[in-house]
């Protein structure tokens, strides 16, 4: 049995998130009927985050098993001829048997994009969130040094989240502006149900003035999510990029043709 792992680009407008469910249109549904229609046999594909519905991703990562004896690139071509226009596989490679795409994950990183201006916008509007009012990029800045480190995220968990550990290592947590749009990067060893989305969301109360850094701080150290500004559109969340110990996990063919080529 080989296992592959493929990274995925998706538009999540028109889906009810990443994870299958009965009656509705998901990624993971999608591309596991994809598959089968390719391979001839029922696949089950693990993701190594469960995106919410109108979340996107530009480096989610997936894997399989499979008899199949189809390479790598061949399925990954047949995959996107036969996918919808909206989901794209960026690559495809086999990895070592034991490898899983959710519990070897090593960190991921989220971007949510903010359009700071009064008019809203036609062309892009799936893919941020629109704030009118001025936002002070530099309070916002000043926040969300806070969340960089080991720290209880229970302020900024949606009330069905799942997770019995609150608990998770931001390992960044950072701005850009690119003209009228600002750019929130966070990576984590984990995220709770909602989080980026709730971070997000008081951070623009941060930006808007109606609350401090310091406020910021002493809501995340509260543990309380009704102290938090409300959750942000999921529209302008991305999944940008997943991580893991890579040398843990190369396959054996994979291995074989990387020592050749060193040779």
């Amino acid at each position: 049995m080989r296992n592959l792992r493929m990274v995925i680009e998706y538009d999540g407008t028109h889906y009810h998130g990443w994870q299958s469910q009965r009656e509705v249109v998901t990624i993971q549904r999608t591309i596991e009927h994809t598959l089968q229609k390719i391979l001839g046999e029922s696949v089950r594909i693990t993701g190594a985050g469960r995106t919410d519905a109108g979340v996107h991703a530009l480096g989610q990562v997936a894997n399989f098993r499979t008899k199949a004896g189809m390479d790598s690139h061949t399925l990954k071509k047949a995959l996107n001829a036969l996918l919808p226009k909206d989901i794209v596989i960026r690559r495809t490679e086999e990895v070592s048997s034991d490898f899983d795409s959710c519990i070897h994950a090593i960190s991921k990183t989220y971007r949510y994009s903010i359009l700071n201006r009064e008019d809203r916008c036609a062309v892009g509007r799936y893919y941020c969130l629109h704030v009118s009012r001025p936002l002070n990029l530099e309070a916002m800045e000043e926040a969300a040094t806070s969340l960089v480190g080991e720290h209880d995220f229970s302020s900024f968990r949606s009330s069905s989240s799942s997770s019995r550990n609150p608990v998770r290592q931001v390992i960044r947590a950072e701005f850009q502006r690119e003209g009228e749009m600002i750019h929130f990067f966070i990576e984590s060893n984990g995220f709770l149900h909602h989080m980026v989305r709730s971070i997000v969301g008081t951070l623009i109360e941060v930006g808007g003035g109606r609350l401090t850094p310091s406020d910021f701080r002493a809501i995340l150290y509260a543990r309380d999510r009704r102290l938090a500004g409300k959750t942000a559109d999921p529209h302008g969340l991305c999944l940008m990029e997943v991580k893991y110990p890579e040398a843990e996990f190369v396959s054996n063919d994979r291995a074989r043709k990387e020592r050749i080529s060193t040779h």
